[in-house]
């Protein structure tokens, strides 16, 4: 039988490495971590990192392609670097394609890039959705997605190609709340492109006057997407993006998410406006090329927008309540159409239609300055 003595000594190495391992875990706080082949001693895959450093960590992501999907649960910043003479780090679909999950909104969905928490910060990323036959998602896919409850921002990333599919399924960058919890996504710099559904989506089930989501989507690029921007009960702004040959530039049901600013070339509707509990407030915006210019389904603030070209009407009023004010509406078909309800239509510029108000009621007494225009009025309204 071993000593007292003995036994103890016998137990120091096995202390020792506890102690060791005990420092190790104490001392390994938040810093700068790295992905690839870049740096010495980096992680192979972004999941691996994500799932080893601790909360408010930076991961910088080398040059490459990454064919991984990746889920967020942890507070951090991911971001790519520049290496020599490259600076993009893209995530694909891997071969064997993309783990689903639940969404409130979407159904089931299948997310390259999941984020549960927050404040999760994406700078840099290329997130590329194509797929062929054996890895393409049947389910509605998404570059980035923001779900309930988490936060933080996506700046100057490049999100495209979630398009595999015949319909449309592919969202570039999606933000999420059910309603329980109040989280802040900020969608900023961001180039996206090719996907087939919606660029930036961005949604709250919950009052439209109340919403547990604020999502701040400004300056952003983007081209060839079913839908530019779709923002449906959320509070924060849709501001100063620029948004090119989409089916609808931008679609909200947000009266505390102001619309300004933006550039939509093309498309069939270029600003479209519905909201059942609020004031919806759209300024500043110049829309070129849509078959509507905007349509406003709700009563809506629309003053000193520019629309030009637009192969039906430049502003479409679907509904009573609106106040139109002050816009420029150059070279389109009709300027206005007031659809034969009571809103408030003055102090508009229409240069170079054909007609420029249509279906107008009788009680209408708007002033409003017409140049190059056929016929100034028309009216169709109790016939």
């Amino acid at each position: 039988m071993k000593s007292f003595r003995a036994r103890t000594l016998s137990s120091i190495p096995h202390l020792a490495m506890l102690l060791v391992m005990l420092f190790a875990a104490e001392h390994m706080v938040a810093a700068t971590y790295y992905v690839g082949a870049c740096k010495v001693g980096s992680y192979n895959t972004i999941q691996a990192a994500v799932n080893a450093v601790p909360a408010g960590s930076t991961i910088d992501v080398c040059p490459g392609t990454y064919a991984e999907q990746v889920t967020i649960s942890t507070p951090l910043t991911l971001k790519a670097i520049s290496v020599g003479n490259s600076s993009q780090a893209i995530i694909a679909i891997s071969a064997t394609g993309l783990s689903t999950t639940v969404s409130e909104y979407f159904g089931t969905v299948a997310p390259q890039v999941e984020v549960t928490a927050g404040p999760v910060n994406i700078t840099g990323i290329t997130v590329d959705g194509s797929a062929g036959a054996g890895n393409c998602p049947s389910v509605n896919y998404i570059g980035i997605y923001y779900g309930n409850g988490s936060s933080g921002t996506v700046n100057d990333a490049q999100v495209r190609n979630q398009n595999c599919q015949t319909g449309p399924n592919g969202i570039g960058i999606a933000a999420e709340s059910t309603g329980t919890s109040t989280q802040t996504v900020t969608i900023e710099n961001n180039n996206l492109s090719n996907n087939n559904y919606v660029g930036i989506f961005a949604t709250c089930e919950c009052s439209q006057t109340q919403p547990t989501l604020s999502a701040l989507i400004t300056n952003n690029y983007l081209s060839n997407q079913n839908q530019g921007i779709v923002d449906f009960n959320v509070g924060g702004k849709v501001e100063e993006n620029f948004i090119n040959n989409n089916g609808t530039g931008i679609s909200t049901t947000s009266p505390l998410s102001p619309v300004s600013g933006n550039t939509v070339i093309g498309g069939g509707y270029g600003i479209l406006l519905f909201s059942f509990e609020g004031n919806i407030t759209v300024t500043g915006n110049t829309v070129n090329g849509a078959a509507y210019g905007m349509a406003v389904e709700s009563a809506s603030t629309v003053t000193s927008n520019r629309i030009t070209n637009a192969s039906y009407y430049g502003i479409w009023l679907y509904t009573a309540g609106a106040t139109v004010k002050g816009n420029t509406i150059t070279q389109s078909n009709v300027g206005i159409d007031l659809g034969c309800n009571a809103n408030t239509v003055t102090g508009n510029t229409i240069d170079g239609s054909q007609l420029g108000l249509s279906y107008v009621p009788a009680t209408f007494n708007g002033v409003n300055n017409f140049y190059n225009v056929a016929t100034v009025s028309s009216s169709l309204c109790g016939r």
